[in-house]
């Protein structure tokens, strides 16, 4: 573990030495970022913060305001809104903006959920084993959570009747209440919210279960950096800077998950810095790191997997049109491949 910890750190004081100049010009004004989060501040946001802290925004002329979220679909909101120039988000929940709100062109630049989180979560005594198993059974949701919304995908690929599912739809915020109180079977979201959250609700880590709608062949990218057509188009130097700085962050979290847990601490000091780290960790090592991601990076993606994904997402929201892979995301914004690479 020594050995490895040192290559991080190795790793990351190369990330840092690298040049870092897209402003041009030291006098120019700085300019704002207004950035939505798709969660509170914690762990799966303490990148951004890492990257504040070291300077990188800073450096490439950006002054940033990151705002806390209440999940994908507020995030996507807020950036087709105009209100906010970008977010971290779900690329499903996006792309289904994008098809009910044509003129709002946001797009997905950088991907960092390789593996997407989406997830039925369970508990052993459920006796939940695989997907048949939920027929009959009481699942505990919240309306606007993209798990919910592309449940009926999911039953499609996992061979299931979601017509036989008894729902309990509740607030994001006591989803793994009903769970752990026995009020559901299961309920559905991501990963690691719903881990967490049954931890705090006091269920032992042995006792939780996942059904993760990849293991149906539903496989689908995750969260990733959006951008809203005004940011892109109207200040795509800006947005290149932004993007660069973030994906810095990025990798320098996943090389010393303790330094971007440490910036977090530093901005909302009343977070659990133990339990936070045990997110970043999490995220890490099942959303991020991948067989794609390790060959390629993080960032970019494959269009052939990104345009199969789009035929789920389109069937599962019964959008008009399947999205194709530029409709949903604009490459040419990726930072080179050495700030994406991940470390070994």
């Amino acid at each position: 573990m020594a050995g490895l910890k040192l290559s991080r750190r190795a790793f990351v004081g190369a990330s840092l030495a690298a040049p870092f100049v897209l402003r041009a010009g030291g006098a120019a004004a700085e300019t704002t970022v207004k950035f939505s989060f798709a969660a509170p501040f914690d762990g799966s946001n303490a990148a951004f913060f890492l990257a504040e802290q070291n300077g990188w925004y800073k450096e490439a002329g950006l002054s940033c305001q990151f705002d806390a979220g209440g999940g994908s679909g507020e995030a996507v909101s807020r950036v087709g809104s105009g209100v906010y120039d970008g977010g971290i988000a779900d690329i499903n929940s996006m792309a289904e903006f994008n098809a009910k709100n044509e003129a709002a062109a946001i797009r997905d630049v950088y991907m960092v959920y390789f593996r997407s989180p989406l997830c039925v979560g369970t508990l052993t005594k459920s006796g939940i084993e695989k997907p048949a198993d939920l027929e009959g059974k009481t699942i505990g949701a919240a309306a606007p959570d993209g798990a919910y919304r592309l449940f009926g995908a999911y039953a499609k690929y996992a061979d299931i009747d979601p017509a036989t599912i008894k729902w309990n739809m509740v607030g994001l915020q006591l989803r793994e209440a009903v769970l752990a109180g026995g009020d559901a079977d299961a309920i559905l979201g991501f990963d690691s919210t719903m881990y967490f959250g049954l931890m705090k609700a006091g269920i032992a880590p042995e006792n939780i279960k996942f059904l993760y709608y990849s293991e149906v062949g539903l496989d689908l990218y995750g969260n990733g950096f959006i951008l809203s057509d005004a940011f892109r188009t109207g200040n795509p130097q800006a947005a290149k800077a932004f993007v660069e700085a973030s994906a810095r962050g990025w990798q320098a979290a996943a090389a010393d998950p303790k330094a971007a847990i440490a910036a977090l601490k530093a901005k909302t000091p009343l977070i659990n810095a133990d339990l936070e780290e045990q997110k970043l960790l999490w995220l890490i090592k099942n959303q991020m790191t991948t067989p794609e991601s390790k060959a390629n990076g993080l960032g970019a993606v494959d269009d052939a997997r990104l345009a199969k994904s789009m035929d789920a997402v389109a069937a599962g929201f019964g959008l008009p049109a399947v999205p194709a892979p530029a409709d949903v995301f604009d490459p040419s914004f990726l930072p080179p491949e050495s700030v994406r690479k991940l470390p070994a």
